[in-house]
């Protein structure tokens, strides 16, 4: 078991991580239409959840256009200059995770020679900094310690607030809310479950609804109807108690939620990948956290369970 900013992260998780990471298959990104390898338009592919968590699509430039599915056969396949052309053009439209590889290698440690070998053949000359983009043929040579240095990296890239270490509050938290107490300060094993999951684990009592939250992205729409069906409303306050539920919202989009536990502290789920851990957190880090929200035009709606 290892931990990143206090979450804990099991050798079960790590071997999930290590098969979704990399996928066995590249999806390559085009802006113009390439003439050696067969492309779809991009807004006719769907992405697994998995697939979304490799290659971040929201982070992908608009500018690309077509999506080329390609087996790392084919693509070892190609000559050099193509295969470089390519990995050029996904670090140019900033397709999934990019590495500068000096920083790579000062995050992950010691690496052995031949590591550094195969990093330095696939890696690409920009502005005088190589950078990476990882294939599952690369990912397949590296030792298991440097494909778990590597997740460990990411995950650390992903948790940007440390979580609370303090066993005396996370023993009284886990007294108070049995449903969670398992889950406080832990990654989970899958992509998909977010933060409308996350809150709504903290209403149940059921056992099926918690493994249902625990393994499927929550919409708003359903989210909000489960709030209905827990009693719980909107109420106009400044004043943020337990077992209260924030609700960042802006330009009619429900953005993101929390649960208020006790004691100033709050059950939080930064995102929806597997590396965004249920954390413990400081209420007042995730009100930071989330200012912007506010900032920028929106607003934080606090939702109370109605005991009438």
């Amino acid at each position: 078991m290892y931990k990143v900013k206090h979450n804990k992260i099991t050798n079960e998780v790590l071997k999930e991580l290590d098969q979704k990471f990399v996928p066995d298959v590249d999806y390559f990104y085009f802006e113009d239409r390439p003439n050696f390898v067969l492309v779809n338009e991009r807004e006719t592919v769907d992405l697994s959840l998995d697939l979304k968590t490799s290659y971040l699509p929201w982070n992908i430039s608009a500018k690309a256009r077509y999506i080329a599915i390609v087996s790392n056969e084919e693509f070892l396949s190609w000559e050099e200059e193509i295969q470089k052309l390519v990995l050029r053009e996904q670090i140019r439209l900033n397709r999934g995770y990019i590495f500068e590889l000096d920083e790579l290698r000062k995050g992950i440690g010691d690496i052995p020679v031949e590591v550094q070998n195969a990093l330095d053949t696939f890696s690409i000359n920009i502005d005088g900094m190589k950078m990476i983009t990882l294939q599952r043929f690369l990912w397949n040579t590296f030792p298991n310690e440097i494909r778990t240095n590597i997740l460990l990296y990411v995950a650390n890239m992903f948790v940007d607030m440390d979580s609370i270490s303090d066993e005396s509050f996370l023993n009284t938290l886990k007294c108070e809310y049995p449903t969670v107490a398992s889950l406080l300060n832990t990654f989970g094993s899958r992509n998909g479950p977010n933060c409308f999951g996350a809150v709504l684990i903290a209403l149940q009592k059921d056992e099926d609804k918690i493994t249902s939250y625990l393994n499927k992205w929550v919409l708003p729409t359903e989210f909000y109807k489960e709030l209905k069906n827990k009693d719980y409303v909107r109420i106009e306050t400044d004043s943020i108690q337990s077992n209260d539920i924030l609700i960042w919202e802006k330009d009619h989009n429900t953005l993101h939620s929390c649960f208020v536990l006790s004691n100033g502290l709050v059950l939080n789920k930064q995102g929806q990948t597997m590396f965004n851990p249920y954390q413990c957190l400081p209420l007042e880090d995730v009100l930071n956290n989330w200012n912007w929200v506010e900032a920028s035009g929106g607003h934080l709606m606090i939702y109370r369970k109605n005991e009438v």
